[in-house]
């Protein structure tokens, strides 16, 4: 896809340099990587309709928009087709935290090509590069050792950018270069990170533009929130498992089970008797409905809230819905119109994946329950319509299973634009 990507935006005439990584542009792991792309300012304001019309003529969608600077997203492309994923971190100035170290032109002026793609010259490369692992404090031996290699490209030009862009320690980063010593310029780190902040320019138009974006992300959360449902032996666990194992449009994944609220042993608790326990009477039940919503309004806003804002795939293991399909595992003896009344105040998923196969094939999985009941609980979650749900046939191979969850998921996150 980002060779298609390239090739449309000299179609249309739109400048463009890779900032680093331009290598892996003709290696097989590109999917598990992102690409930087410095873009003029003016074509970063509508990137947007630019990559439309791009995904438009090529069958292609965008299921993420993750605006993170004033002039800098991370967006990301899906293909129907193939199930790929191209991630883009599309920049409209080359900056680390508001200061801004080249002039436009002068970053475009002097681009060179590496393979008929148009990358930034070495020195422009390098200095962003160092600068960047700098301010994130992650200048390892593999990081030094990169740019170590592009110094000796270009050493002159490369020392007269480090003495452009630091105010203080310019020559001890000369010699650690020179000498190909990460010690030497390890210990200087921050003292540097404060250099580079010695240049920064807040303006008030920056400063508006930032304030809109952070509403933005606040009111139109590029996060989600998705549940698997189903009986013991659908799979759920493993099927989660996989799904996180694949590249996905997210900065991060979270995992809850039944409840948006952690529990520190909830990976090692398993039920293996589920209905051995007495149920509750009815005022006991009624008080542990009252108590679900508080969990779950609660634990939703301290929980999930700010992960969705934070661009995560939030992802639940069961859910309020399974009380009304088999109450006795949480022992509610109540009635079951209070189930009902009681979830129209239960903040709900985006998506819910219903795992479902025939009883026989379920049973022969597990047998935690009666298959008289199993059955009845097979029934009652094929019976779950709503537009949120997806119907899920697990007797198949997990690959086909996560494949289609995968695309439903996609299919999802490119309808919120």
């Amino acid at each position: 896809m980002i060779h298609k990507l390239l090739t449309y935006l000299n179609v249309i005439e739109i400048d463009y340099a890779l900032i680093s990584g331009y290598k892996k542009l003709f290696e097989q792991e590109l999917a598990k990587g992102d690409i930087d792309i410095l873009i003029r300012k003016n074509d970063f304001l509508v990137i947007e309709h630019i990559l439309h019309d791009f995904c438009e003529m090529e069958g292609f969608k965008v299921v993420q928009n993750y605006h993170q600077e004033v002039l800098a997203k991370n967006i990301f492309i899906f293909d129907p087709k193939t199930q790929d994923l191209l991630n883009l971190d599309i920049y409209g100035e080359l900056h680390r935290r508001g200061t801004q170290f080249y002039t436009e032109d002068a970053l475009f002026d002097e681009r060179k090509e590496y393979s008929r793609v148009s990358i930034l010259n070495t020195q422009h490369e390098f200095i962003h590069y160092f600068i960047k692992k700098i301010d994130k404090n992650q200048l390892t031996e593999n990081t030094f050792r990169y740019l170590y290699s592009l110094f000796q490209k270009n050493a002159p030009d490369c020392i007269a950018a480090i003495h452009q862009c630091f105010t203080k320690n310019q020559y001890a980063i000369v010699v650690a270069f020179q000498k190909n010593q990460l010690k030497l310029v390890s210990d200087l780190v921050p003292t540097l990170q404060k250099s580079i902040y010695s240049n920064r320019k807040i303006t008030f138009r920056n400063t508006f533009l930032n304030i809109k974006r952070i509403c933005n992300r606040i009111f139109r959360p590029t996060g989600i929130a998705i549940c698997f449902l189903g009986p013991d032996g659908s799979g759920k666990s493993t099927i989660i498992d996989t799904l996180k194992e694949r590249v996905l449009p997210f900065r991060r994944t979270a995992y809850y089970h039944l409840k948006p609220v952690k529990s520190k042993n909830e990976s090692t608790r398993v039920n293996v008797n589920p209905h051995a326990a007495l149920t509750y009477s009815k005022p006991k039940s009624f008080l542990k409905l009252l108590f679900f919503v508080y969990q779950y309004n609660k634990g939703w806003f301290e929980q999930i809230f700010f992960k969705k804002i934070k661009s995560t795939l939030v992802i639940f293991d069961r859910y309020y819905d399974d009380l009304k399909i088999d109450h006795k595992r949480f022992r509610y003896g109540g009635s079951k119109k209070w189930i009902g009344q009681f979830e129209k105040l239960i903040p709900k998923p985006t998506i819910y994946f219903v795992l479902t196969s025939s009883p026989e094939v379920i049973y022969s999985r597990k047998q935690e329950v009666p298959f008289e009941i199993l059955e009845r609980q097979i029934t009652l979650y094929n019976g779950l319509q709503h537009p949120t749900y997806h119907h899920i046939e697990v007797n198949r191979p997990v690959q086909e299973i996560v494949r289609d969850v995968y695309n439903i998921l996609m299919i999802t996150l490119y309808e919120r634009y």
